[in-house]
């Protein structure tokens, strides 16, 4: 029964012992580690809920298909099953279920599980050897900026690099903003040229004289 139910949890990720609680699935993602210069592949580890502990209707089926049997039979062997592990529990002994881990009661007659982290053989760790390549550098952003890489690697050298990095920047500013000055000085001296220095100049002070309408009748 033990690996038929194991079986079950892994394809539903959940599986729920009526009287004893729930096993639930859980996903473990891959882990570089870098002392080791490999990647862990992603494994799985079983938490347990007691709060809930109504098994599902898939789970008799599934065992009935199993066994190949009725399922009323099904119903049957998981009601006692779930009964003796509750049994063992009370009496202070310990159930190892392998690839899931141990279920245990403490003092206060709660059930607890010691997990096991469950791997398999068809994924393997792979190699990661982490290259630094100390002859090459390349923009990185910091901040809001983007400065040299050599920023992270040197801090010495990495100031210079951001200073320099805000200087050449600064100064591009600086050129744009003179070439506006520059034209908009321009525009004034060919303006006070062609009109005039004074202050009349700045605003359009030509009189217009109306005609007169004609008649509309005689």
């Amino acid at each position: 029964m033990f690996n038929i139910l194991y079986q079950y949890l892994i394809q539903q990720k959940s599986l729920s012992l009526p009287g004893l609680g729930t096993l639930q699935l859980q996903h473990i993602p891959a882990i570089s580690n870098f002392s080791d210069h490999i990647i862990e592949p992603p494994a799985q580890k079983v938490t347990f809920d007691d709060m809930y502990d109504s098994p599902n209707k898939n789970l008799f089926q599934y065992v009935s298909a199993q066994l190949k049997i009725e399922e009323w039979e099904a119903i049957k062997k998981i009601n006692d099953f779930s009964f003796d592990l509750k049994n063992e529990l009370k009496h202070g002994n310990e159930i190892i279920w392998d690839k899931v881990g141990v279920l245990k009661a403490d003092l206060s007659g709660a059930v607890l599980l010691d997990n096991r982290t469950i791997t398999y053989d068809y994924i393997q760790s792979v190699a990661a050897k982490r290259i630094i390549r100390t002859n090459t550098s390349h923009t990185i952003l910091r901040g809001d900026r983007e400065v040299s890489e050599s920023f992270l690697q040197s801090p010495a050298t990495g100031v210079v690099a951001d200073v320099a990095a805000d200087y050449r920047q600064r100064k591009k500013w600086l050129l744009w903003s003179l070439v506006f000055v520059v034209i908009a000085l321009s525009i004034l001296v060919i303006h006070f040229y062609t009109r005039g220095t004074g202050i009349h100049s700045l605003f359009n002070i030509q009189k217009i004289s109306p005609k007169e309408a004609p008649a509309i009748y005689k």
